[in-house]
């Protein structure tokens, strides 16, 4: 019935590998035996006759199987199955006893002994219980690993859904470093054949830059070229900064990001472990940047679409469904400081006269030259929105109100100047009227900044059209600030 049941386990686990055996015993003759035996199934057998000599052997070697007798001088079985669990973990240990210590066995296997076998040991029940351990130790193996990549996929499936880079960088960094047993961690962007460090971990910016730029210098092409993860030794030694938290790393492995194609830049994971990193570490290290690098593309592409959809497609100026929130983020930042923020309300006059002149088409190519014209008469720091229509609206960092109607009073004859189309032969001409207002006086509010602008506007629109009014000029006299019925351009 064991035959049996052992082919039948053989037939689904396949075919059993070799395995590396140390074989120890005092007694020169039992040793030969139980080695001569274990090779004829094909293991590899190393002998040692004292518990101190085979210590010395799994310092220098790796085994899988430990066969131990219980009863030696000098260092005996039981203290030579603690000090190799200790020293190999993942060592099998099958013990060797006579009859009259056979609960000294049962300890042994309370110990952390697979099983034990009663002298004399035949040839057969020796190579059974090996094979058995061998199989157990395989068996461990794969659910170790079937765990790890488990885990390693639901690792990869956060990094894949997370759309937002400054979130991105350090959970990927996170993952890399447990699969690698890093210490520290860089994730670095190229930009123009550099490398500009994007997140870090265990290390501040400034360190992650000196060892971003190390392994750049000492060997670029694995960075820049290689395909694969490379390993890069002794990277502390060569950072010139006097850096105790540098200077201790020992092994560096370099991960290259590529998406569609496309080199995105490297993750650095380096400990001061002068040990390699080992072909799962590595193995793994590729596939968590293979996912790192999908997710930084998908990352940008999210960020470019979100941008996208608060751009006025016209324009290409802020949409107005922005305007809102960059008010209420700029007045919080601002009220513990009080500097300025204007509003400057534009609309174009008559501008209904060129859909129905020219048609809409021609007016959409002129509200999309205008949106051009407006950019040069604001900074890169202020914000331009396309309110609606032929509506436009300037919001002014730092601007107080006498500058803010300086800007309007520019734009308002860059306007009145310029020649729309004329490269078209169309040469339309136009005019607006702007209102300003400024916070926090007169304006103590997002609403009333965007109101008493649109009101000043407003006021130039009844009177005279093509002009620039500040609420503060007309505050007396127009009280309420209220958008008449009928005015609009």
């Amino acid at each position: 019935m064991h035959c049996s049941r052992d082919a039948a386990h053989v037939t689904k686990m396949g075919a059993m590998p070799p395995g590396r055996i140390l074989v120890v015993d005092d007694d020169w003759f039992a040793r030969q035996v139980y080695a001569d035996a274990l090779q004829r199934d094909g293991h590899t057998v190393v002998s040692a006759e004292s518990g101190e000599a085979a210590l010395t052997l799994l310092r220098q070697q790796t085994f899988h199987v430990l066969v131990t007798d219980l009863v030696m001088p000098g260092m005996d079985g039981l203290q030579l199955l603690d000090a190799a669990k200790r020293q190999t973990p993942g060592i099998e240990v099958l013990v060797l006893t006579s009859v009259d210590s056979v609960e000294t066995a049962v300890r042994a296997m309370r110990c952390g002994a697979w099983h034990y076998l009663v002298k004399p040991v035949s040839a057969d029940a020796l190579g059974l219980d090996v094979k058995r351990c061998l199989e157990r130790r395989q068996l461990l193996e794969r659910h170790a690993e079937l765990t790890r990549y488990a885990e390693l996929f639901k690792v990869s499936q956060r990094i894949s859904a997370c759309l937002e880079a400054d979130r991105l960088g350090p959970l990927a960094l996170d993952a890399l470093r447990t699969a690698t047993a890093a210490e520290v961690g860089v994730l670095c962007r190229l930009s123009e054949g550099e490398l500009k460090v994007q997140a870090t971990r265990g290390l501040d910016e400034r360190q992650g830059a000196w060892l971003a730029d190390t392994v750049y210098e000492s060997d670029g092409a694995a960075v820049v070229e290689s395909d694969e993860p490379t390993e890069i030794e002794g990277v502390g030694r060569l950072i010139p900064a006097r850096d105790p938290r540098l200077r201790r790393l020992e092994n560096a492995l370099v991960v290259p990001l590529f998406a569609d194609g496309e080199r995105l830049g490297a993750a650095l994971m380096v400990r001061g472990d002068p040990q390699p990193f080992g072909e799962a570490a590595v193995r793994d290290a590729a596939f968590l940047g293979r996912c790192l690098a999908l997710a930084l593309r998908n990352a940008e592409r999210f960020t470019e679409a979100q941008s996208k959809a608060l751009l006025d497609s016209l324009t290409g100026l802020r949409n107005a469904s922005t305007l809102d929130t960059v008010l209420d983020e700029e007045l919080r930042a601002r009220a513990a400081t009080g500097e300025p923020l204007s509003a400057i309300f534009m609309d174009l006059d008559f501008f209904k006269k060129v859909n129905d002149q020219h048609g809409h088409a021609i007016g959409s190519r002129v509200i999309a030259e205008v949106g051009r014209l407006l950019r040069h008469y604001v900074r890169e720091e202020d914000l331009l929105v396309r309110y609606g229509g032929d509506e436009f609206i300037a919001v002014l960092r730092d601007a107080n109100e006498q500058a803010a109607v300086h800007v309007a009073e520019r734009i308002r004859r860059a306007v009145e100047t310029h020649s729309f189309l004329g490269r078209e032969g169309y040469d339309i001409r136009l005019t607006l009227c702007a209102g300003v207002s400024t916070w926090p006086a007169p304006a103590d509010d997002r609403e009333s900044l965007l109101h008493q602008a649109d009101a000043a506007m407003f006021h130039g629109k009844r009177h005279h059209r093509n002009a620039v009014y500040a609420w503060s000029e007309i505050a007396s006299i127009a009280p309420e600030p209220t958008r008449p019925p009928g005015l609009r351009g």
